[in-house]
């Protein structure tokens, strides 16, 4: 028998814990779904499939959803929350409830580790700035002056970053 009379209706999809979290965000938003369609240039119809856990938030949406929404995104997209896991290899600053102090040379290497890859993506910028936009790196320079402390700006690696942007 092949009649559509005898088919089953499929089973309604079962929310998971990013959907669940996903519709706490939107009802506690106020946004409509349609606005967030419109904001994350999908359909409105993705955006209920998202929040009814039919289709899971893709990684690459749910950082700008999140932010729209004011949640964490590893909160609402499974694969967010695997990339982020598996990406985070430092050594996390704050103890976590019944773990542990955490050795203070490992903090101390931490903090070494984030401001050297601050220092290496600022300069990176600031090369980029004055080849491409030079008038910006000019504001970007007159910015820095007007409010960044002086005895950071008179010597130190802001002071270099000053020097390579006056020369964009």
């Amino acid at each position: 028998m092949n009649s559509i009379a005898t088919m089953t209706k499929a089973a309604p999809p079962v929310p998971t814990r990013y959907s669940l979290a996903l519709n706490a965000a939107i009802i506690a938003s106020g946004i409509t779904k349609a606005a967030i369609a419109s904001h994350m240039n999908v359909s409105p119809g993705m955006v209920s499939q998202w929040a009814n856990g039919l289709r899971p938030v893709p990684a690459e949406k749910a950082q700008r959803l999140g932010d729209y929404l004011s949640v964490d995104p590893a909160k609402i997209s499974a694969k967010f929350a695997e990339h982020w896991d598996t990406a985070s290899n430092v050594v996390p600053l704050r103890q976590r409830a019944g773990e542990e102090p955490l050795r203070q040379d490992l903090q101390i290497a931490r903090l070494e580790n984030d401001i050297d890859s601050l220092r290496f993506a600022v300069a990176a910028l600031v090369s980029a700035m004055t080849v491409h936009r030079p008038a910006e790196a000019t504001d970007v320079a007159k910015t820095i002056r007007k409010n960044v402390p002086q005895k950071f700006v008179r010597r130190g690696y802001l002071h270099e970053l000053l020097q390579a942007l006056d020369k964009g």
